[in-house]
């Protein structure tokens, strides 16, 4: 006997649908194929499936999701004209999957050629809501109005429960893929949008297409690793996909940005600005914990050079250096104004570098207190607002700028050795770190930063003209 209201599974009547009937399957087909190339240059997937619990799913990695620290996009297409009631019925089945697996599905869209006239809206305004989100983020008044009232005529059509969830989980598009030429011709137009850079012919577009739809025939109800997807395309393209030599990581600020090309991981709260940095344990488990998730995953990928982008406090930007620190085997390249600063880079000639250092000849309560400025010198700040003698704090100032990433391993070489050395002499029992200078640095700097004591990271709250603990390496 089928329970309605029991989790969905692999072998209910809605999970053996698709495997049984196979009507309707050339349509659901298609619009996962041209899905693929977008997947493939988001590095954050991971394997998809043609008929598992839904039409379609594609799973993706994400370590700041727990439990699972996975999460899935699902799909439900519908080639044939749907009524009202029809509309609801794949919401419902929508819900019913949120409810018995939440923190799962991250959205879950119905695709269609068109939707009943009486819910044009329904595709027109969530999509409109969605595509303006991001302009009007800085207006929370703004966002928060227009959220509502779409929240409103959804409550109005479907009641609370599922209103309000569809609001916040589902997408809805509308199409059109009549015969495989038109399915060859979105896929191509996909291809396109997600390697710009890619110039083939339309011949090896198709034949990429054809690889996709024989190695799907051939895989139904079982997952297609991002490997075989990319392979099956390569091998119809005839040439390699333009995928950016290293994993690219873009570590989100309060500033909002993204890209959906690289890997994103959510820093906004350890920003600073209005809002004040967290305690030190919730670093530890909101960003040191899911980086240390990136890098583990990396590791079992083979993968050991990340690119590092977005914008970052000199905190974070420690963290994200020492999570991908060289004593495991990464090197990194670190997106800057002026260039990129890889961590391999040879410093020959940017070794005359003008430090100035005082040396510590004691410890404050074990702890030795360590500042390093580029151009600002932390150590001012610090003598003016700490109880530590200024006899326990090891101080390095650079007066110039660090103008390339030559530069930035010179000078990381020059502070790794000064801090060693008065580790070795003193034996602390741990570090109090003060840092002033370019994001960048920072994650040169904690990408070297093994072999240390615990060390308690700090930033400067200039208003009040004071530090405050942030994150711990």
């Amino acid at each position: 006997m089928n329970d309605k209201n029991a989790p969905p599974a692999l072998t209910d009547p809605k999970g053996m649908g698709g495997v049984i009937a196979q009507d309707g399957f050339a349509y659901q087909l298609w619009d996962g194929i041209s899905r693929i190339p977008h997947w493939l240059a988001n590095p954050a997937f991971e394997e998809m499936i043609f008929e598992g619990l839904e039409d379609l799913e594609a799973r993706f990695f994400a370590p700041q999701a727990p439990p699972h620290f996975r999460v899935l996009e699902r799909f439900q297409a519908k080639s044939s004209d749907l009524l009202p009631a029809d509309v609801k019925e794949v919401l419902q089945s929508f819900h019913h999957f949120d409810e018995s697996y939440p923190r799962i599905a991250r959205v879950q869209t119905l695709v269609t050629p068109r939707l009943p006239k009486t819910l044009a809206w329904l595709r027109r305004d969530s999509a409109r809501v969605r595509r303006a989100r991001p302009f009007f983020a800085p207006f929370a008044d703004v966002s928060a109005a227009t959220d509502a009232r779409l929240v409103a005529d959804l409550r109005k059509e479907y009641g609370n429960g599922l209103g309000d969830f569809v609001a916040r989980a589902v997408e809805i598009e509308e199409r059109v893929l009549p015969d495989r030429s038109a399915a060859r011709s979105a896929f191509a137009i996909a291809l396109q949008e997600a390697f710009p850079l890619l110039e083939v012919s339309t011949r090896r577009t198709d034949a990429a297409f054809e690889a996709l739809v024989s190695l799907a025939d051939r895989h139904v109800g079982h997952p297609l690793h991002r490997d075989k997807l990319r392979h099956a395309v390569e091998s119809g393209l005839g040439e390699r996909l333009p995928l950016p030599a290293a994993f690219p990581l873009m570590i989100r600020s309060d500033r909002l940005e993204t890209d959906e090309t690289a890997f994103q991981i959510d820093a906004s709260e350890f920003s600073g600005g209005l809002a004040p940095f967290p305690e030190s344990k919730i670093w530890g488990e909101r960003l040191v914990e899911p980086l240390g998730k990136v890098a583990k995953w990396l590791r079992g990928r083979g993968i050991s050079r990340v690119s590092v982008l977005g914008s970052y406090r000199l905190s974070t930007g420690m963290l994200v250096g020492a999570s991908f620190r060289s004593a495991v085997g990464f090197e990194l390249e670190i997106a800057t104004r002026s260039g990129i600063w890889s961590t391999d880079e040879h410093t020959e000639g940017a070794r005359d570098q003008e430090w100035t250092v005082t040396r510590p000849t004691e410890l404050h309560e074990g702890r030795l207190a360590v500042t390093i400025g580029v151009l600002r010198d932390p150590g001012v700040d610090l003598l003016e607002t700490a109880g530590a003698p200024a006899s326990s704090v090891l101080r390095m100032h650079l007066p110039v700028a660090i103008a390339d990433g030559q530069g930035a391993q010179a000078a990381v070489g020059f502070v790794k050795k000064t801090v060693a050395e008065s580790v070795t002499r003193l034996a602390p029992r741990s570090i109090d770190l003060y840092l002033a200078g370019p994001a960048a640095f920072a994650v040169a700097l904690g990408h070297r930063w093994n072999a240390m004591p615990p060390t308690q990271l700090h930033e400067f709250i200039a208003p009040e003209r004071r530090y405050v603990q942030t994150g711990s390496i």
